[in-house]
Formats: structure tokens, sequence, C-alpha cells
């Protein structure tokens, strides 16, 4: 944590209003009061950069949902027809 505990601080960045808007949702489900910035992208976004803010004090723990999150987006279900790999 850096000096000022009220400072609002960048937890993550993405070109993804919609995955940003995703874990402001997962944030404040956890307690942690976010907002983002860069929002407000006028049809533009894929090309402005949205950035989600917390107080420093929640930092840590913000970061360690956002790490916590799958990266994998969306699976397609797995047809059991199909047949299986194996190494």
């Amino acid at each position: 944590m850096s000096g000022d505990a009220n400072e609002v601080v960048v937890v993550y960045t993405t070109n993804d209003l919609y995955e940003a808007e995703i874990i402001r949702n997962e944030l404040h489900a956890a307690g942690i009061a976010c907002e983002l910035d860069g929002e407000s992208q006028g049809g533009f976004t894929e090309l402005v950069e949205t950035k989600v803010l917390v107080r420093d004090w929640d930092a840590d723990r913000a970061r360690q949902i956002i790490e916590g999150r799958t990266t994998d987006k969306f699976e397609p279900p797995r047809d059991d027809n199909e047949p299986r790999h194996t190494k």
C-alpha cells in the first residue's frame, strides 16, 4: 500500500468494457467499492482502455479476486460422443 489509504488506484486495465463490468460486479459482490474509468467510450469499446479503480486499502484484495478469475473465456460444452484424446 502507498501512503494514503483513501487514494484511488488502478487494479486492472482492459480494452473489453464488458469484462471490466463483470469485474466491477464481482468486486461489488465482495464488498469492494470500485468504479470504471473509460466506460463512456461512445462506440469505441475495443480502442479505449477501461480501468478498474478501487481505494488503496482494497487494492490487494481486489487484485486477488481478479487474479482468481478464470482466464478461459467461454468454452463450448463438450459432446459426450466426441472421441477423447489422451496422451
